[in-house]
C-alpha cells in the first residue's frame, strides 16, 4: 500500500497526448509493461542476450499491444533491474508509440543518484547539442512495481526530424545515422583500408541495406585523414567531412559535466552518434549515454585529451583550442544563470527538481543495486555539483589561458 500511495500516477489527460508529454521531466511518469512471465523471467535469467518478448506497453492510459521487448546495453546490463529496449513494431509492422517507433529505459544502476542521464541530456540540449529528450518513471512489470528508469528518445529518424528540420524541398531529412559501438579501447587510429573494422565500432542506423562502400567508406576516409593531416591542416582537410566546431564544443561540455567515459573518455572512445545530412558528406555530433558524468567537481579540464588522436590534434590549432575554452566559460554561465545568494543556478536548479521529482520512487525502488546510504550519499553530492564544478573550471580556464586568476 505504501508503494502505491507513493507513486500514485496522474490520471489521463483530456487532450492528446504526445511524446513531448512522456518525456515532461517536470512529473513521475508511470509506465507499465505486461508480458507473459515466463518471458519475464528468461529476459532477466539471459539478460546479456538480446532477445525480444512480446509485451503490451501502458502509458496514461494509452496503450501499445504486441510490441518487442529485450535486454540492452553494455556495462548497464542487469540481471535484477535490466535496461530495456522497446520496440513497438517488432511483432506489430508498422506500429508506432505516439509517433515512436521504439523507446529505450535506462536502468540507472551505474549512477546512485538517479539523475546524472538525465541532466546530462538536459545540459547538452541547453547548450545547443543534438540530444534525446529524456523523463523519469516508475515502471511497473504486470503490476508489480520494478524500479525508477529513465525513458529515453531514441536516436532515430525522428529525433533527426526534430533536431535537423526536413530537407530544403520539406522532404524527411534521411541522412545517414550511426551509432558508436565500443567495440574495444580505440582512440581513432587508422585501421587500415578495409571497411569490416570501422564496421564494428560505427553501427548504422539508417540505410542499413545499403552497400559497405556507400555506408563505411566515408568513415574510413574520415578516419585516415584525421591520422594522415597534421594539426594546422585538419581545418581543410578533415572539416569538410566533420563538424570540428561542433564536436569542439561536443567535447567541452562534456568535460564540464565530468563525464569520463565520453568522446575524450578514459577508456577510448564510447557514447555518441554520427550524423550525415543526405547529399552531404559532413558528419555531425549526437549526444548519448552520459550516464557516467558528474564524476568529480575537480575534474581536470584537459582529461585524456593526448591520447585521443583527434582530439590532441585540435586542442594544438588555436582556433579550436580557442573555441574549447570558450565553451567551457559559456558552460559556466549557463549553469550559473539565475543563481543568488538564496537562489541557485540553471544547473543546480535542474538537478535538484529532478532529485524531487524521484526521491519516494528511489527509495522504494526494490531492484536498486546499491543502499539507501549510498543514494542518499549521491543525493547529496549531486546537489553541490555544479556551483563547485563552475567555480573550479572557472580558475582553470583562467590558469591555462593567462587570463585573471580565480580570487
Amino acid at each position: 500500500m505504501a508503494i502505491a500511495c507513493a507513486l500514485s500516477a496522474r490520471g489521463p489527460r483530456l487532450h492528446a497526448q504526445t511524446a513531448a508529454d512522456l518525456f515532461d521531466g517536470h512529473t513521475l511518469q508511470r509506465l507499465d509493461i505486461d508480458l507473459h512471465s515466463a518471458d519475464w523471467a528468461k529476459l532477466r535469467q539471459e539478460f546479456q542476450s538480446n532477445q525480444y518478448y512480446p509485451a503490451d506497453i501502458t502509458w496514461n492510459g494509452i496503450k501499445a499491444y504486441n510490441a518487442g521487448i529485450r535486454s540492452r546495453g553494455a556495462g548497464s546490463r542487469n540481471q535484477n533491474k535490466p535496461s530495456l529496449k522497446i520496440d513497438f513494431n517488432y511483432y506489430a509492422s508498422g506500429q508506432s508509440y505516439l509517433g515512436l517507433k521504439s523507446l529505450v529505459l535506462d536502468n540507472l544502476v551505474q549512477d546512485p543518484s538517479g539523475v546524472h542521464e538525465t541532466a546530462s541530456m538536459w545540459f547538452m540540449a541547453r547548450l545547443g547539442v543534438p540530444a534525446p529528450r529524456e523523463s523519469h518513471a516508475a515502471v511497473y512489470v504486470d503490476g508489480v512495481y520494478s524500479g525508477v528508469y529513465a525513458l529515453v528518445e531514441p536516436i532515430d529518424k525522428n529525433l533527426i526530424a526534430r533536431v535537423f528540420g526536413n530537407d530544403v524541398d520539406g522532404a524527411q531529412n534521411d541522412g545517414y545515422l550511426y551509432e558508436f559501438n565500443k567495440a574495444g579501447e580505440w582512440w581513432l587510429s587508422y585501421l587500415g583500408p578495409e571497411l569490416e573494422p570501422y564496421k564494428r565500432y560505427f553501427e548504422a542506423r539508417t540505410h542499413e541495406t545499403q552497400p559497405d562502400e556507400t555506408l563505411y567508406r566515408p568513415i574510413e576516409l574520415l578516419v585516415r585523414l584525421i591520422n594522415e593531416k597534421p594539426a594546422e591542416e585538419l581545418n581543410e582537410a578533415v572539416g569538410p567531412y566533420l563538424d570540428l566546431r561542433g564536436l569542439t564544443r561536443f567535447l567541452a561540455i562534456q568535460n564540464f559535466i565530468s563525464e569520463i567515459d565520453g568522446f575524450a573518455g578514459k577508456w577510448g572512445m564510447n557514447n555518441f552518434y554520427l550524423y550525415r545530412l543526405p547529399q552531404q558528406a559532413q558528419h555531425r555530433i549526437i549526444a548519448w549515454d552520459d550516464d557516467l558524468a558528474f564524476l568529480d567537481p575537480s575534474y581536470d579540464v584537459t582529461s585524456f585529451q593526448e591520447t585521443n588522436i583527434l582530439v590532441k590534434k585540435l586542442m594544438e590549432v588555436p582556433e579550436y583550442r580557442a573555441l574549447y575554452f570558450q565553451t567551457l566559460g559559456e558552460a559556466i554561465r549557463s549553469s550559473l544563470e539565475g543563481a543568488t545568494p538564496s537562489e541557485p543556478g540553471a544547473l543546480e536548479s535542474e538537478i535538484r527538481r529532478e532529485l524531487d521529482v524521484i526521491d519516494g520512487a528511489m527509495l522504494l525502488d526494490p531492484v536498486r543495486p546499491y543502499t539507501e546510504t549510498e543514494y542518499v550519499d549521491a543525493r547529496e553530492f549531486m546537489k553541490q555539483f555544479a556551483p563547485r564544478r563552475a567555480r573550479y573550471v572557472e580558475c582553470e580556464v583562467a590558469r591555462l589561458t593567462g587570463a585573471r586568476p580565480c580570487q
